[in-house]
Parts: structure tokens; sequence; C-alpha cells
């Protein structure tokens, strides 16, 4: 059906305007790949977002990756797709892109659960979706993962960090997540869109590794810098 739609009424790219795709190829290629990871405790460059032996503690992610720079075109699809289902295209497209770049960077995610971050209930209803569940689809597809949401539930609200302080960060997530007892004994890698202190990743790990879980590793569509 989405085939025959787009042929009867091609596409427009939401940036540029040309025909053919709502997010061009043109437009991606002017996506800033983040060609250099960091641990996601000191911010360092790290190989492969490897979380450094002298900054890991027990409870953290063993690794955090992210493949493009949250900025501009990247910035304003992953925005505008939480609130229009048209625009929701483009982040399919840009996931698409996205998780095929992490493959193709020979990252080793077997034998993990893909988990998507979970927006509070009232962003659920709000929006009527979770948007990372787009780049969670793509990841579990391209990796040939189970994908499984039940593993990790958020119980508390929280308030919108785009402004917040580091510290902020940390006290807004803290006691948000809840993980049910079937991840004892499971790898977890956990999806979101934008990865920046990291405060929402070491706190939904911290939670899946005290139900059980042996290892979380993380994925971010992009990292803020």
């Amino acid at each position: 059906m989405e085939k025959i739609i787009n042929t009867l009424f091609p596409p427009k790219c939401v940036f540029c305007g040309s025909i053919g795709d709502i997010f061009c190829e043109n437009c991606i290629s002017n996506c800033l790949l983040l060609l250099e990871q960091r641990c996601i405790i000191c911010d360092k460059p790290s190989v492969d977002g490897i979380t450094h032996e002298h900054c890991y503690k027990p409870g953290m992610p063993t690794q955090v990756l992210s493949v493009f720079v949250y900025g501009d075109n990247v910035r304003n699809c992953i925005k505008k797709s939480k609130y229009s289902s048209r625009l929701f295209m483009c982040l399919k497209r840009l996931s698409f892109e996205g998780v095929n770049l992490a493959y193709e960077w020979g990252c080793d995610f077997k034998d993990f659960v893909v988990v998507s971050i979970p927006v509070s209930k009232e962003k659920q209803k709000l929006r009527g979706f979770n948007q990372v569940d787009v780049i969670s689809k793509s990841f579990s597809k391209r990796f040939n993962l189970k994908m499984n949401n039940s593993l990790l539930i958020r119980v508390r609200d929280t308030k919108s960090q785009h402004s917040s302080s580091r510290k902020q960060r940390f006290k807004n997530v803290a006691d948000s997540f809840l993980s049910s007892s079937n991840v004892k004994g499971k790898k977890v890698i956990l999806i979101d869109d934008i990865t920046t202190t990291g405060a929402t990743f070491l706190e939904a790990s911290k939670v899946l590794y005290q139900a059980g879980a042996i290892e979380v590793k993380c994925f971010s569509l992009s990292k803020k810098l």
C-alpha cells in the first residue's frame, strides 16, 4: 500500500523539497556522522564507545554507540517526528541509514535483546506511539535480534530535559524505571534517539542489572555534543 501511495503521490523531501523521498539521499548525506565515539562516563574518546576500564563500575553499560551528531537535519528529523505521523517516516528513513552504518562498523551485539527506552505515559498518550520503537525495530531487523519492550517500563513521568543541566538530568530520571524479572540472565541493548549526558541510559542500565541482566549495552541514533 505504501508503494502504491508513493507512486500516485510522490513524496517530497521535508528539508529541500525534492521529489522522490521524504528524506532524500542528498539531505541524509549532509547529516554529520559521529566518527569519534565517547565513553558514557567521562565523555572522552573511546574505541566503539566502550566504557573505559577506569571509569566502569558495576551497574553501568559496557558500551554506548551513537551514529549521528545531534544537529541540523538530524535534530529537526527527531524533533518533528514526535508530533507528526507524516514526519514519522523521516525518522524511519534516518533510522534505516543509521542502523546500517552501525552494522557496517562491525559492532558485535550477538545474543542481545533489543529494548526501547520507554517514554512517559503522558507522552505516549499525546503522540500515540514511542518514536524510539522505530529505531529499535530497524535495529532488531538489521542485527537479527529479538525485541522485547516488556523488560523495561517507565514508572514515573519525567520533565522534558532539553534545557536541564547535567545535575538536573540525573536527578530527573532517578527511580523512573522498573525492570521485569524476565531480564535475568539476558544481555540487553538499550535503544534511544538521543544521548546527551547519558543519564537515561545509566539509570535504565542500573535497573536492568539489579533485575539480573548479565550485560547492558546502548545504542542511540544521535549524540548531542
